[in-house]
Formats: C-alpha cells, structure tokens, sequence
C-alpha cells in the first residue's frame, strides 16, 4: 500500500513538473511572438513615417477634414468636382497640386520625424496661411486645431520655407535658353510689385523709395521672367523697392541683363525702352513691327500678366504684407514655387 502511494505521489510530481514546463515553453512562445509583434509594429510604424506619401484622394479628404468638413459628399463625379472645388477655396491648388509638392518635399527637404501626420498637418497650414493670410494667428490655430504657438513665428515659417526651398528645383534658368541654335525669342520680363508695411527708416518719418506708383503705397518690387514657349518661370530676382525702375532692376549685378546671351531676345513692355547699345536685347512694343510680330509680342506680355495675376490670388500676396521684408521674400518665392506647380498639373498658362 506505502508502495502504491509512494508511486502514486512521484507520477503526481512528474504531472506537476510536466505542465510546468509546459507552461514555461508557453509563456516563453507568447513573450517572443509579443517582441515579434512588436518590433513589425514599430517597423511599419517607422516605415509609415519614412515614407507618408499620399494620393490626391488622400490629400482631399486629409485637408477637407483640418478644416473642419468631415462629411464629404460622395456616390457621384458631382459631388467629387464640389470636394475639389471647396478644397481649392481654402488651399488655392487642387488635391494634385499639394499632393505633389508633399511628395517633393519628402523625398528631398523633410526629416524623418516630419513625414507624419502632425507634419502634413503643419504643411497644410501653411499652404492655407499663404491663400488666406490670416489677420492673426488664433484664426488660423482655431481652423486648424492646433496650438496658437504652432501658428505662428517659427513653427509656421519653417514649413513655408521648405516649401520655398523647392525653387531650386523648379525655378531655373533652363540651358536651352542660351543655345545659339533654338529660338531668338526666349523670355518675357516684367516687374511686378507687392504692398507692405511701411518700413521704419532710421531718420526720415517716410522712406519715400519704397512708395509705389502703382498702388500709393509702401511696397517692394520682384523681376520675373517667364519662358516664352512652354509655362515656366526660369527668374525671380528680387525683392528691391517698389520705388526704383524696373529697367534699374533689369542693370544690377544681379538682374536678368546678366543672364541673356548674344543672340537672344527678351520681351518686354514699354516701360523698358532703352537706347543703350547693350540692351538691344529687349523686344518692346515697336510701332515699325510687322502686325504678325506686334501679336506675338503682345500676347507674349498678356501671358505674363496672367502669371502675376495668378500670384495676385494669394492673399498674402494681394494685401499688405504684415511681416517684414526678409519673409515677403520667402512667401512671394513660395507662391511661385506652387503656382509653378499648378502650371506642371495641368493649369498652363496660354500658348503664345
């Protein structure tokens, strides 16, 4: 009898230590299966925020929804056309346009913790400061929820200038331009002028070079040229006072004169007749022209006035600037940046 419970008690410790053991093994597949999960987690994760890149429908629905619409209207091509139009009445560009320069920025501008959603959010605040310009920054901080500190100052800047920074990549002097053997007309050229704020001079009550004729007021003055033959903006110089010529503009070490080769034309308007021998370069409006070449030039200047017009939408652009001349800068070369991106989507300018 002692022998059977003797055996009776050891089979009992050998079941106990058995299912331990198997408990162990089971706990020890569930913790490596919880790491695995997690480390796939965090891969994904990371990879989500390497990478954020969106689709136009992506873009509609995410900008749509910062604004505060959450209920799209769907089920008829209507109804997207009616999504679109609403997202370019708060953005100024279509969900291709701004899906586009996003995807320029990531791969080109942005860190890693920036390709998020908080930074497309970011993002998308400042391509809407530029279209509305905002009297203050609650306004913009309450349409966005986000804080009023975001909303402002550096943290709103930074995202302009990034979007800025891709004028390097979209605004340039193409080489066709400078070869003898395509066309002799190559650019048009124009200045165009910007209200700001009076800037405080450090004697005088007025800085009276800075006064624009073409507003009466205080403002600034950039020199754009466009290419003739396709819609591109090759230059942007600028800016200077609204007060100074635009053929001085035209002469400063810096201005276009500088990039023009033998050879080649510029269109311009009457404003920048010269009878210096080192600018015959500039084809103004001449009453001896052919009436074929008179058209062309002026359509040619037409074309450009459309560009300035279409830079004109942007508020911040169109009012007066509150922000000091180094940021005017910065957003009048990032207006241009996204208008350029427009023409690239399928918004061209018309063809001479």
């Amino acid at each position: 009898m002692c022998r059977v419970q003797a055996l009776g008690v050891k089979i009992g410790e050998l079941l106990a230590s058995g299912f331990l053991a198997f408990l162990w093994v089971r706990l020890a597949i569930h913790e490596q299966v919880a790491c695995l999960l997690h480390t796939t987690r965090c891969t994904a994760n990371k990879s989500e925020m390497t990478t954020m890149l969106l689709a136009p429908s992506e873009v509609l629905k995410k900008g749509l929804h910062y604004c505060g619409i959450r209920d799209l209207k769907k089920k008829s091509s209507f109804s997207k056309a009616a999504n679109e139009k609403l997202f370019c009445q708060h953005y100024g560009s279509t969900p291709l346009v701004i899906a586009d320069i996003w995807y320029d920025l990531t791969v080109t501008e942005l860190e890693d913790n920036e390709k998020s959603e908080k930074g497309f959010k970011m993002f998308m605040a400042a391509i809407h400061f530029l279209w509305t310009y905002p009297k203050n920054s609650n306004l913009l901080a309450s349409r966005f929820h986000i804080s009023e500190r975001n909303s402002r100052g550096e943290p709103l800047w930074k995202w302009i200038k990034k979007v800025q920074s891709l004028k390097a990549k979209k605004i340039v002097w193409d080489s066709s331009l400078d070869d003898p053997n395509t066309q002799i007309f190559i650019t048009t050229v124009d200045g165009t002028d910007c209200r700001m704020w009076e800037k405080k001079h450090p004697h005088l009550p007025v800085d009276k070079k800075f006064f624009s004729q073409k507003f009466n007021h205080c403002g600034v003055k950039y020199e754009i040229g466009i290419s003739v033959y396709h819609s591109k903006v090759v230059w942007i110089n600028g800016p200077y006072r609204a007060g100074e010529h635009d053929k001085t503009v035209l002469r400063k070490p810096d201005g276009l004169k500088t990039k023009v080769k033998e050879g080649k034309l510029v269109i311009a308007d009457a404003g920048y007749v010269s009878s210096r021998a080192d600018e015959q370069f500039l084809a103004v409006p001449n009453a001896k022209d052919p009436k074929e070449l008179k058209n062309f030039k002026s359509r040619a200047r037409c074309r450009h006035e459309t560009f300035n017009g279409r830079i004109k939408f942007f508020k911040c652009l169109s009012e007066t600037f509150r922000h000091g001349i180094e940021k005017h800068k910065i957003a009048f070369e990032a207006v241009c940046v996204i208008v350029q991106y427009q023409m690239d989507n399928g918004a061209e300018i018309f063809a001479v």
